[in-house]
């Protein structure tokens, strides 16, 4: 047997809506979302911000002892979930729902001034191996200059200091926008499952929920974060490559075709393990689809002793998932194999041709300075084709959002709420109702209901009779062909497949509610 309790409300004008949206306290949410408290990091001063000072008395109470939540500062306006949420909506509907164009939309500004900042950190970064070849031609003159020795040093401490610098505060800001674009994917992601329509049930895009907010959200926010690595990198290769050429001349012009070879073979890898990702994801969507087929009827297979088949199904799916794990992890250690040899075969192949095609002499300063920039070279040519395969698994999961996002929703004006046309008593009513899962065929026909304040109804029948639809009817998942259908306030629904939060019984009944004694006594 199925319920549907409602409370009334009272207001002026009728209105649709679908019931995960109603928010008795919408006044209150809009207030605490423009209003911005003052907070340890609002009123921290400059250098507290650059050092992160603010935080160390958070830190030092952690060594302590377990932090409270009242032991940490609320966050600013916009990191609020409402008001991320808010803002990427706006941009998400206003660039016809895509999830790209709404990102670069809400976040691009942030991006590109902290890509400036990665640019101008990196350009400080390529100051080392210059000092490094100004310092040792100096100790290999008669005469030392003291000066001009200690100006480059100078120069050296500084550039590292603000690379330092720059790069923490980078992070640290790309970490606030990454927590932004968590809540609001999966804010989408929950707000979408409640208004799916269960026609799409068994629709190919309706993928596990479960891969959705967990590894295909992370995917997204890895490719976010290091987005602007997939610009910067390419011009520090570059800027590299030049120095090598104004140390060690046309010999640079080797080591370039070399890394030329290595970045080729890294993009055909990144194409072969993109398509080994999505077979991935599909078979870790076939498992948890099988895990969950189990557990939802895990007392019919104990009563008929089906446990052995179930697992050798579930055995059989996982040997499939291990399977493209396998491959997807053959592919990216040959990646790793050519990225960390590459620099190696970069500097051999340029000496030799320096001293052996070219006949010239290697001197000490030209040698530290080759090596120091073939060094520089290494982590670019490293991360690089990395961060182009996050960039693919990170598009294969937006396609993957989109598709779960197109899918259809149960039309709002089902249901008609707060109407006052209602008489005051009347909680819920239908008035010849005609409704069906599809547009084409009714499933229940000529159905007239009317509950009234403080009635208890209870709808019983054979299997298959009507129950749960009629419940989906008054909760307006199901299309309304013809009549009117009203409900009055909130609802609550509790269905046949139970579940609750792993917490107290008072703590799922209030479900995040405050407590009020007088209310919580009246509902048990």
């Amino acid at each position: 047997m199925q319920s549907a309790l409602s409370r009334s409300t009272k207001t002026k004008q009728p209105r649709y809506d679908t019931f995960f949206n109603i928010n008795d306290n919408l006044d209150e949410s809009k207030q605490r979302l423009h209003d911005v408290n003052s907070s340890t990091l609002s009123d921290a001063s400059f250098l507290s911000r650059l050092f992160f000072s603010f935080a160390n008395p958070v830190m030092n109470t952690g060594n302590l002892r377990q932090l409270n939540f009242e032991d940490l500062w609320e966050l600013k306006g916009e990191l609020r979930s409402a008001a991320a949420l808010k803002e990427f909506v706006e941009h998400f509907e206003r660039h016809d729902k895509s999830i790209s164009k709404a990102m670069a939309a809400a976040y691009g500004a942030e991006f590109l001034r902290w890509g400036l900042a990665m640019l101008f950190s990196t350009v400080c970064g390529l100051f080392a191996p210059v000092v490094l070849n100004h310092v040792i031609s100096a100790f290999s003159e008669v005469d030392l200059d003291i000066n001009d020795l200690s100006m480059w040093l100078g120069v050296f401490f500084v550039s590292r200091f603000v690379d330092a610098i720059l790069s923490t505060q980078m992070n640290y800001a790309l970490e606030l926008v990454a927590l932004r674009l968590t809540v609001t994917l999966k804010t989408l992601l929950f707000h979408k499952a409640m208004r799916r329509s269960l026609r799409t049930k068994n629709d190919p895009a309706a993928v596990e929920m479960s891969n959705l907010l967990t590894s295909d959200v992370n995917n997204v926010l890895w490719a976010a974060f290091q987005v602007n690595k997939l610009w910067v990198i390419p011009i520090q290769i570059v800027v590299a490559v030049w120095m090598l050429y104004v140390v060690i001349g046309l010999a640079a012009f080797a080591g370039l075709a070399v890394i030329a070879v290595s970045i080729l073979a890294s993009y055909f890898l990144a194409k072969f393990s993109g398509a080994a990702f999505v077979n991935l994801m599909r078979s870790k969507d076939d498992r948890l689809s099988v895990i969950k087929e189990v557990f939802t009827a895990i007392q019919i297979v104990k009563l008929n002793a089906w446990e052995g088949e179930f697992t050798e199904k579930i055995r059989a799916v996982r040997t499939i998932e291990l399977s493209a794990v396998q491959r997807f992890l053959y592919l990216g250690a040959v990646n790793i194999t050519i990225l960390w040899s590459s620099p190696l075969a970069v500097s051999t192949v340029s000496f030799a041709v320096y001293t052996i095609t070219m006949g010239k002499v290697l001197t000490a300063a030209k040698v530290f300075t080759a090596i120091a920039l073939f060094n520089m070279l290494r982590d670019p040519l490293r991360v690089l084709p990395t961060v182009i395969q996050m960039f693919i698994q990170a598009k294969i999961s937006i396609d993957r959002f989109t598709d779960f996002l197109s899918l259809g929703e149960f039309n709002p004006t089902n249901v008609t709420r707060d109407d006052p046309v209602q008489p005051a008593d009347v909680m819920m009513a239908i008035e010849d109702g005609a409704f069906g899962w599809t547009k084409e065929t009714a499933l229940l026909n000529h159905v007239n209901l009317t509950v009234k304040q403080g009635d208890l109804v209870v709808v019983h029948g054979s299997v298959g009779s009507g129950k749960s639809s009629l419940c989906s009817a008054l909760l307006g998942e199901m299309n309304k062909l013809t009549g009117n259908v009203f409900v009055r306030g909130r609802v609550a629904y509790y269905s046949q497949e139970t579940w609750i939060q792993n917490m107290t019984i008072r703590e799922n009944i209030l479900f995040g509610l405050p407590y009020d004694k007088e209310k919580y006594s009246r509902v048990i």
